[in-house]
C-alpha cells in the first residue's frame, strides 16, 4: 500500500504544483517565453507512474482490508455525476438566492470545465481502449474504438469530474489552502480507483493532468471572452 499511496499522490502533486505556477502574479517578458520551471515533473510523473504500473496494482491488492473498502465506498462518489452535478447546481441555486454573484459566476465557470472535461474523457475512452486492470492484468493491452466497458481504462471519469472541479475552484479562489485541500480530493478519488482495481496508476495521473488543463484552459476562455463583475463593483471599467 505504501507503493499504491506514494505513486497515485503524483496526481495531486502536479495538481497544486500546476496551480502554484498559475497563481503567481503576470509579470510582461516581451523577448522571451520560458515554460515553468517545475513543467519536467508532469512527463516525469506520468512515465513513473506506467513504469509501477504492474507493481502498484499487486501492492493495492495484496492490501485490502474491510475498512478500506468501506472507505474506498465512500470516496468513490466524489468523482461521480450523480452527486457532484447536484452539488453545482445546489451551489449555484444558493449563490443566486443569497445574491452572491462572484459564486454564481465562478459556478458557471467550474460547470463549464466540468463538461468540457468530460467531454473529452468520453470521447478518448473508446478511441484509446485500453483495458481495464481488473480483466487480465496487462497494462499493455489496448483495443481503439471499442464500446466494451472493459477497455475503457483511459482515461477515469471519476478522476476527469473531480480535478475539473478542484481545477477551476483552486485558479478562482487562488487560494493556496483551497488547492491544496483541492489536491488531497483528487488524490483520494484517484486512489480510490486504483485501490478498487477499475484503473492503472497512469490512468489517474495522466487523466488529472489532462482535466486540469481542460479546465484550466475552460475557465480562462470564459473569463476573456465573457467577464463578469465581482461582487460590488458595477463594472465601471
Amino acid at each position: 500500500m505504501r507503493w499504491s499511496v506514494l505513486v497515485v499522490a503524483i496526481s495531486p502533486l502536479l495538481f497544486i504544483s500546476n496551480q502554484a505556477a498559475g497563481q503567481k502574479d503576470s509579470v510582461a517578458h516581451p523577448s522571451s517565453e520560458r515554460a515553468p520551471a517545475g513543467a519536467w515533473i508532469i512527463p516525469v510523473g506520468i512515465f513513473a507512474a506506467a513504469a509501477l504500473d504492474p507493481e502498484v496494482r499487486e501492492w493495492t491488492l495484496k492490501e485490502h482490508t474491510r475498512s478500506l473498502d468501506h472507505f474506498a465506498k465512500s470516496v468513490n462518489g466524489l468523482g461521480t455525476a450523480r452527486h457532484l452535478v447536484p452539488a453545482i447546481a445546489l451551489t449555484y441555486a444558493s449563490a443566486l438566492l443569497t445574491r452572491h454573484e462572484s459564486l454564481a459566476n465562478g459556478t458557471l465557470n467550474a460547470a463549464a470545465a466540468y463538461i468540457a472535461s468530460d467531454l473529452v474523457e468520453s470521447m478518448l475512452k473508446p478511441v484509446i481502449g485500453r483495458e481495464r486492470p481488473s480483466v487480465e492484468g496487462n497494462s499493455h493491452r489496448f483495443h481503439p474504438f471499442t464500446t466494451s466497458g472493459d477497455w475503457h481504462s483511459f482515461p477515469s471519469a471519476h478522476v476527469a469530474h473531480i480535478t475539473s472541479l478542484a481545477e477551476a475552484i483552486s485558479m478562482q479562489t487562488r487560494s493556496t489552502p483551497v488547492t491544496i485541500l483541492c489536491g488531497s480530493l483528487v488524490a483520494l478519488v484517484a486512489w480510490d480507483r486504483v485501490y478498487e482495481d477499475q484503473h492503472w496508476t497512469s490512468d489517474v495521473t495522466a487523466t488529472a493532468v489532462l482535466s486540469s488543463a481542460i479546465s484550466n484552459a475552460t475557465v480562462k476562455w470564459l473569463e476573456s471572452h465573457w467577464p463578469r463583475s465581482r461582487d460590488g463593483e458595477q463594472g465601471s471599467r
